[in-house]
């Protein structure tokens, strides 16, 4: 009896310090359960030049405007991505993260960008069940840094505004040229999206003056 005993309990504890042990590693490489989680995991897709991973961390709106773009550029999507659209991954190191808002299936994460000492807010959608970085949302006019633009019914354009209408007025001048991949900076943007554009070396989905919040790769 007393043999029984012993061996229930110690295969109750076997099973508690596994479950523990598990805990405690963490979330697994690639888990996008959350819009911070979903950021590490393209982070970390860049720093490795995978860019399949780097592709599963993109909304399909996003990659649909950077295969538009690439191709206007003459380049591969592969080329056009290999930042994440974003400048943040930039650093040496996994940066900062803060203020996770989430709204339905949206999301505002704000990043420390190293280059400019700022938080970048980066929009996120839910897809398939994982978060995925949405820069195209911000050019549709669906979100903006502070969240969605129709909190209503998140990730829909807010009653009466149509795609192409004015975006906010931009700071700063425009920085790409016909060489550099974009890496999107948000800034200030209003409800409405933005006509196809036709200034040299725009962003699909951008106006030219929308040029002006997307910083190049530069290092």
């Amino acid at each position: 009896m007393r043999s029984s005993i012993h061996t229930l309990l110690a295969l109750t504890l076997a099973t508690i310090a596994t479950v523990a042990v598990g805990c405690s590693r963490g979330p697994k490489p690639g888990d996008q359960s959350t819009p911070t989680l979903a950021y590490k995991a393209l982070y970390e897709a860049v720093k490795k030049k995978d860019h399949e991973a780097i592709k599963k961390t993109l909304s399909k709106g996003t990659l649909q405007m950077m295969e538009a773009w690439a191709s206007m550029q003459k380049k591969t999507l592969n080329e056009a991505i290999e930042n994440g659209t974003t400048e943040t991954t930039f650093a040496p190191s996994l940066p900062p993260s803060r203020n996770e808002k989430i709204t339905g299936d949206v999301a505002i994460l704000e990043i420390k960008n190293e280059k400019t000492g700022q938080w970048d807010p980066l929009p996120f959608v839910k897809e398939d069940g994982n978060w995925k970085l949405a820069v195209d949302t911000y050019f549709k006019g669906t979100m903006s840094p502070n969240g969605p633009t129709n909190p209503e019914n998140p990730g829909q354009l807010p009653p009466g505004a149509q795609p192409g209408a004015p975006q906010a007025k931009p700071a700063g001048k425009p920085q790409l040229s016909d060489q550099e991949i974009p890496a999107i900076k948000p800034g200030p943007i209003t409800p409405g999206g933005a006509p196809p554009p036709t200034t040299k070396g725009a962003i699909p989905g951008s106006s030219p003056k929308t040029t002006r919040d997307i910083k190049p790769p530069t290092r």
